[in-house]
């Protein structure tokens, strides 16, 4: 028993033996073979870096679009985003992403200018591009009466206005007033058609592709000059005469304009004021034609033209007319700007300025407060003596107004407008074509008053 015992150890020691070389090999093999692999990727990895070494920066790399592709790209991009939509008025176009592309895109044309010049000469048609600025577009002075004036919106052709006019006949007494007198209550209507202003103009696509931002200027300079449009329309417009082909302001294709109410006394009265008053009530052309409170000028400046008779109390009288109850934030005074610049001339007997010594010059800039009360300067007011904005004669001119503008006037615009691009309608133009309807009237005749500071006006 015991030799057998002894046998199996021994095969059990000589089976531990060789189990033991094995592994002794197989991790030589395999240390071996590691240090093989990282002599090998050690070889190839500088091998790769000397042909990287050995290749040559180049001297400039070029991208495949230019900042000002870029530039025409993105304007595009927006405008195609605003064609699409189908209820804005008007639409804020980004040339630049930031002031480092803007000076990018600059130094960009300068360069190929230069570097042509460098080559060829300079100078007109000489070779090289010119360095230009982007297209911009001259200020125009839209519609002084936006922000001033209250404004609503509609969605169809016409708009009605309503209003309680009257007292309810109240009575003092303890007991009910059944039988007292008769009262005034009473309501008044009045509807006004939207009237249409569109522009319709075809720009070369050649001018298109080699001008950058053309389009979104034009676009942009469109609704501008539709606001400047409206402006003088909203002013000295009559929209009981005349006709849109023949009528600058649009006459009867145009709005009613504040000179067109009546209400001026028939016979000049120097210092005086009318008094205010609705107009007819219905759906008829004419109804609604209010009568407006007119404070006429103390001295007339009668048809001379630049004659500047205002007085002190002239500005003093016109500013009280108003009823007290309009005297809110809202009122402000509109006002032309030569009638504004007679007003800020006036003197006292020491030739000092009257409003600069009462009212120190604590605002900025040239408008300033007359009175206490906000200015807005309105080139398309009469001037206070010659002839009308207009320039055509009239019988009276109207420099200035005073109200509570929120409820005084009122614009009303329709809810969409068209913008349209058409690229077929003429072989090498595109065509631009815009329309906008909208109607203006006076809501409330007792919130504003009107100054008059002639009533006879010429050009002799």
């Amino acid at each position: 028993m015991d030799k057998v015992l002894e046998k199996l150890d021994l095969i059990e020691q000589k089976q531990s033996e060789k189990v033991d070389a094995v592994k002794s090999e197989i991790l030589d093999l395999v240390t071996t073979s590691i240090e093989t692999a990282k002599t090998e990727s050690a070889d190839a990895i500088a091998a790769l870096e000397a042909k990287v070494a050995s290749i040559g920066t180049p001297a400039l790399i070029k991208r495949e679009t230019s900042i000002r592709q870029g530039v025409n790209r993105m304007v595009r991009e927006q405008l195609a985003d605003f064609h699409k939509a189908g209820k804005q008025l008007e639409k804020e176009i980004k040339l630049f992403e930031s002031e480092d592309q803007y000076d990018a895109y600059i130094r960009e044309a300068k360069m190929m200018a230069l570097e042509a010049s460098a080559l060829t000469g300079s100078g007109t048609d000489k070779g090289g591009r010119t360095a230009y600025d982007p297209v911009f577009v001259a200020l125009r002075l839209a519609n002084p009466l936006r922000g001033v004036s209250r404004t609503v919106a509609t969605d169809g052709s016409q708009y009605q206005f309503r209003v309680k006019t009257g007292n309810a006949g109240a009575q003092w007494g303890y007991g009910i007033q059944n039988n007292g007198a008769k009262t005034t209550e009473n309501t008044n209507i009045w509807q006004i058609n939207l009237k249409d202003v569109n522009a319709q103009f075809p720009i070369r696509t050649a001018a298109l592709d080699d001008i950058d931002g053309l389009e979104a200027n034009v676009v942009d300079d469109m609704l501008a000059e539709f606001a400047q449009t409206e402006a003088i329309s909203m002013i000295q417009n009559n929209d009981q005469s005349g006709d849109g082909t023949t009528v600058s302001t649009g006459g009867a294709d145009g709005l009613r304009g504040l000179n067109q109410y009546g209400g001026e006394a028939g016979t000049y009265a120097g210092g005086s004021v009318t008094t205010a008053a609705f107009g007819t009530s219905g759906t008829g052309a004419t109804s609604g034609l209010a009568d407006l409170a007119t404070y006429d000028q103390i001295v007339t400046n009668g048809d001379v033209v630049g004659a500047a008779n205002v007085q002190y109390k002239d500005v003093v009288n016109f500013i009280y007319s108003l009823p007290q109850q309009y005297w809110t934030p809202d009122a402000k005074l509109l006002i032309s700007p030569t009638f504004l610049a007679q007003i800020r001339g006036l003197t006292d007997d020491n030739g000092t300025p009257v409003f600069e010594r009462m009212d120190p010059l604590v605002y900025d800039g040239i408008v300033g407060r007359v009175l206490g009360f906000d200015v807005v300067v309105n080139k398309y007011l009469d001037n206070p003596s010659g002839v009308t904005a207009t320039g055509s004669d009239a019988t009276s001119l109207y420099p200035a107004y005073f109200a509570d503008w929120s409820r005084f006037h009122t614009i009303v615009d329709r809810l969409s407008m068209v913008l349209r691009r058409y690229d077929q309608t003429l072989p090498g133009y595109i065509t631009f074509f815009g329309e906008k309807r909208l109607a203006s009237s006076v809501r409330d005749p007792f919130a504003g008053v009107r100054y008059r500071s002639t009533a006879t006006a010429n050009k002799s």
